[in-house]
């Protein structure tokens, strides 16, 4: 009796776990038809609206992951402005090389045109803060709905060692002890994506398999696509 009561619990386990993974790919998969139509495309209220109708729910912190050797700012602004018209509050954008980051003042140049084209008279409904880090901020819009990261390859591995270092200079001068470590702590003391949550969602664009060292902490419970 006890060998049919595991091998029934056994197959409702299956079910259950095969139920959830349709459900995730489904799910995912669905933003991954939604992003590919949003890059290379010029957004429009009543296309992003259309859109929304067919998400069940949206990320609070939306991470793009540029892999390409050639980034489209016109691409990646549109996927943005877009982001912004669903009603995404948080996005960041990563790229390897640190492209974006050094051309924060054209990447914004990009954003205004598209809000104005897209948006109009609605515009001041979409505004939006673009941040260098979490500190440096491109122009000043401190009640922005929509707050952009542009990230480096120094804000993800460099700034978790920068972090473990501040942690050990803190446990060598007894202002805290070893034991007083924990997500929460570590969370407090990362330099680049200070006041921005944990990404929910992140969507990489190129053929490489791999996060080329987009935030390795704050990834930890991130869905990928």
């Amino acid at each position: 009796m006890a060998f049919y009561d595991g091998a029934v619990l056994r197959c409702v386990h299956a079910v259950l776990r095969l139920w959830t993974l349709l459900r995730t790919w489904f799910y995912l998969w669905g933003w991954k038809l939604l992003l590919a139509k949003a890059k290379g495309q010029k957004p429009t209220i009543a296309r992003c609206k259309e859109d929304r109708r067919h998400l069940s729910k949206l990320p609070c912190h939306l991470g793009l992951l540029l892999g390409e050797e050639k980034i489209s700012y016109g691409d990646v602004c549109s996927i943005l402005v877009w982001s912004m018209a669903l009603g995404i509050s948080y996005c960041s954008v990563y790229d390897w090389q640190g492209t974006l980051k050094k051309n924060a003042v054209l990447v914004k140049s990009h954003l205004d045109r598209l809000q104005e084209e897209v948006f109009g008279k609605e515009k001041s409904k979409y505004t939006f803060q673009l941040h260098q880090s979490s500190s440096k901020k491109q122009g000043s819009n401190e009640g922005a709905q929509v707050h952009i990261l542009l990230l480096s390859p120094s804000d993800g591995r460099l700034d978790l060692v920068r972090t473990a270092g501040d942690y050990c200079h803190a446990v060598a001068n007894r202002i805290l002890k070893p034991t007083d470590i924990s997500p929460d702590l570590v969370n407090s003391m990362l330099h680049s994506t200070k006041g921005f949550p944990d990404p929910d969602m992140l969507v990489r664009f190129g053929q490489t398999e791999s996060l080329l060292g987009y935030l390795p902490w704050q990834t930890r419970l991130t869905e990928i696509l």
